[in-house]
């Protein structure tokens, strides 16, 4: 696994624009820390850094993971070629309150610990292919001083294109951490008409939806299914 690259396929800053609510925003808040210090000294000890770009760099990827799943991706009826342009899993630890950095002493604003992975995606033959996701993919450490960092990982998933050129669309499929279940599938549907790419909107992204309902009458005759199979691995 690798940090995250965070370019045209997804918003650094907070959610990743491919599959919605994968990645979540690092919150702030005002001018007291968690543990009730003031902001600008919140961090006497441990890490000194106040930069979000400066944070990434402190957090340990989990060289050996023991929660891994094995994400079984298989594209059906599309309209044309689709291969992988991408994999990711976003981790955060929003619920430990030892776990927070300055990020403004002035305005008085903290941030908490989140980290984007891309993760390899492989091609198993026309129209499947396979991804490893880790729960445990973070390194649980004191980063700032103040006690243990506990990481979750909040979601996973992968986009499908006709090529890489940024124009074309991304069909992406996300699951929750929740839905990492042994044996589980799940499937998503996409219209057809915006393959490879929409002339009124290029480089837009597709998360799909779960029930062919959730389109309009229009598209509702029109569209492919993407499935993800998920395995935990031994």
């Amino acid at each position: 696994m690798h940090e995250f690259p965070f370019h045209r396929w997804g918003r650094a800053a907070c959610i990743v624009a491919v599959w919605g609510p994968l990645m979540a925003c690092q919150p702030t808040a005002p001018a007291a820390s968690p543990s009730g210090e003031p902001a600008a000294n919140a961090q006497t000890t441990g890490a000194q850094k106040n930069d979000k770009s400066e944070q990434a760099h402190l957090f340990k990827i989990n060289p050996s993971p023991k929660q891994v799943f094995e994400v079984e991706f298989e594209i059906h009826d599309a309209p044309g070629p689709l291969m992988a342009v991408r994999g990711s899993a976003g981790y955060s630890a929003t619920q430990a309150p030892n776990c927070t950095f300055v990020t403004n002493a002035w305005a008085g604003t903290w941030g908490t610990p989140f980290k984007g992975l891309s993760l390899p995606v492989t091609s198993l033959g026309p129209n499947r292919f396979v991804m490893m996701v880790a729960l445990d993919g973070m390194v649980d450490e004191d980063y700032y001083g103040k006690g243990l960092c506990r990481w979750e990982m909040g979601g996973a998933g992968a986009g499908f294109a006709a090529s890489e050129a940024k124009e074309d669309t991304v069909y992406g499929v996300s699951l929750d951490a929740k839905e990492f279940v042994d044996g589980a599938t799940y499937r998503l549907y996409f219209w057809k008409g915006g393959y490879p790419r929409r002339p009124d909107a290029a480089g837009t992204s597709s998360p799909g939806d779960r029930n062919p309902e959730g389109f309009g009458p229009t598209h509702r005759n029109n569209l492919f299914s993407i499935t993800a199979k998920v395995k935990a691995k031994p």
